[in-house]
């Protein structure tokens, strides 16, 4: 009998039940809607269509309605709103509740809206202002009129459920951000009407695939689609001329991409981490940002006809490029143009290259050849370190400066001719080129620094210019093929460790000028037999200069009537053969 009753009861409370998950509201006059919706059912609607004319106080409460994230536990009727529908309302302007305009949705209306699923715009709306639906999580369809004419900055960022949008055909902008975080939005047509997309407008849009841009906007803004990790393939119009920053960063699906003929500039990281892109044509674009491609590690080849400008780090990690040729009024090559490009094999570079900075082509291990521009006048530190296929190279005629470490551990390197007009030979410079046999150095080095030629085991006879005026820590240590050295007259300071080493040294001539010579200079030079010392004056020695010779059969010769003075010196009175000649 109990059971019955209840199920009488039950019957009779469905069509209540039912009134309060769902409920059409019909507003006559703008501000009425507080009037239908009473605090006894306006908590109770799971899905809400409204119609008539709403001004700000409508929207303000309708948004306290639809944004509410949990219901009282005490009122087990109350429910989240999953659906709005306002197909058949209309937004009038006025300044109650919140501000209005025309047929535009206020910003933040229905921003936080977690338990939002279905939403219906008014059917004359021209607007959707920022943040209108900002994080709603859950919502899943949203139903945008052909009338909508601007899309605010965040809009719909991070509808992390939004898998799919029908924009409007007279669309004409999209702001910052507006998309930004659609993680389940799989693809999108921007149309012809858009003149503006913003930055970041797509950008963390993880599932999509496909962009069709059938606009003739004019650039692609920053981040516009960052991180849109699953794109596979983009229509860019013909208009576009500027790629932004970040563009297309991390959009490590995307293996092609047509960019338009008279593009003419692509923003720093526009393209980074795009893992799977292998072909793009860049023949017309005449300035690349930093760091525009690195990490393409499928790149294979690269064309550039008319370029000026070149970011530091533009092509650096793409492991799998090859091929580079360039053409155009281009200055500079960056820092880490192409740094850590392990297969890069060829490259060629325009005739108007002043500097390459530093690292530009570190790493590059497959590199064995490159021409040089006669119109290169400085190289930086470490620029062509560690390209072991390397095999020759020509410094030309201009350069002033060469930095250090410019070629270590260029271990097949074997001849270098340096034409130009340089200095000094930085510290590190040759540093363990094993293989380097040939060097000529201009007339106007003055100075070799701290293990500059240290490790060249192959080099067997070095002609030191007669304006070399001082020899680093550690110059040519190591250099064990080294048979003689003559160190000219002008020379007055020899580092330590400078020949330490060099076991095959059989001869050695000292500058006439010479003031000192470093510890461990000439150690473990165990082949060493002849030290012709040219200076009338002993230079300075350390007890460790000549260590580890064999000084038994090792003889010094010094300018005749010169001995007395150098047996004079504590340290080269050690010495046991000491010969006037």
């Amino acid at each position: 009998m109990k059971k019955q009753v209840f199920a009488l009861i039950l019957t009779a409370m469905l069509p209540m039940m039912a009134m309060a998950q769902s409920r059409n509201v019909s507003v006559e006059t703008a501000g009425m809607l507080a009037a239908q919706l009473p605090d006894s059912i306006r908590f109770k609607i799971a899905e809400l269509k409204v119609t008539g004319p709403l001004n700000g106080a409508d929207l303000k409460l309708l948004g306290q309605i639809v944004t509410r994230t949990k219901t009282n536990k005490k009122i087990p009727s109350e429910c989240l709103v999953t659906s709005i529908d306002l197909s058949e309302a209309t937004i009038v302007e006025g300044k109650e509740g919140m501000k209005t305009e025309g047929h535009s949705l206020p910003n933040g209306l229905f921003s936080g809206a977690k338990s939002l699923l279905k939403a219906v715009l008014p059917q004359q709306t021209i607007s959707i202002g920022n943040n209108c639906f900002d994080n709603c999580s859950a919502l899943t369809e949203v139903d945008i009129p052909e009338t909508v004419v601007t899309i605010g900055s965040n809009a719909f960022s991070d509808c992390e459920s939004l898998s799919a949008v029908r924009l409007s055909r007279v669309l004409t902008k999209i702001g910052n951000d507006a998309f930004e975080g659609c993680a389940s939005l799989s693809s999108i047509e921007i149309p012809e009407t858009v003149i503006e997309i913003g930055n970041n407008a797509f950008a963390g849009c993880k599932s999509l695939e496909k962009v069709d841009i059938l606009a003739n906007i004019k650039e692609i803004g920053t981040a516009t689609f960052m991180g849109c990790e699953s794109l596979k393939e983009i229509t860019i119009p013909e208009s576009v001329r500027t790629i932004g920053n970040n563009a297309f960063r991390d959009c490590k699906n995307l293996p092609i991409i047509s960019l338009p003929d008279d593009l003419d500039e692509i923003g720093s990281s526009a393209f980074e981490g795009c893992g799977n892109l292998e072909n793009i044509s860049l023949s017309k674009v005449a300035k690349i940002g930093s760091t525009a491609f690195e990490e393409c590690s499928n790149l294979q080849a690269i064309e550039l006809e008319d370029v000026q400008k070149i970011g530091n780090g533009a092509f650096t990690k793409c492991i799998s490029l090859k091929k580079v040729k360039m053409q155009g009024y281009l200055d500079e090559i960056g820092m880490e143009t192409f740094a850590d490009c392990g297969n890069l094999k060829e490259i060629t570079l325009p005739s108007s290259i002043k500097k390459i900075e530093s690292r530009a082509f570190i790493n590059c291990k497959s590199l064995e050849e490159i021409e040089l521009p006669t119109s290169l006048t400085k190289m930086n530190d470490h620029v062509f370190e560690n390209c072991s296929s390397l095999r020759y190279i020509v410094i030309p005629t201009q350069v002033r400066d060469m930095g250090g470490s410019v070629f270590e551990n260029c271990t097949v390197l074997d001849s270098v001719d340096i034409k130009g007009f340089i200095e000094e030979i930085d510290d590190d410079a040759f540093r363990n080129c094993h293989n380097l046999k040939h060097v000529k150095l201009p007339v106007s080095v003055k100075k070799i620094d701290n293990e500059a030629f240290q490790g060249c085991s192959a080099l067997t006879s070095i002609t030191l210019p007669i304006t070399l005026q001082s020899i680093g820590n550690g110059a040519f240590e190591q250099c064990s093929s080294l048979q003689s050295i003559v160190i000219p007259a002008a020379v007055k300071e020899i580092g330590s460790d400078a020949f330490r080493e060099c076991s095959l040294l059989e001869s050695v001539e000292l500058a006439v000028g010479l003031k000192s010579i470093g510890g461990s200079a000439f150690a473990k030079c165990v082949s060493l037999r002849e030290v012709k010392v040219n200076a009338p004056l002993p230079p300075k020695i350390t007890k460790t200069t000549f260590k580890d010779t064999v000084l038994g059969v090792l003889k010094f010769y010094v300018p005749m009537g010169c001995k007395a003075g150098y047996m004079r010196d504590k340290q080269w009175m050690k010495i046991p053969q000491i010969i006037e000649k």
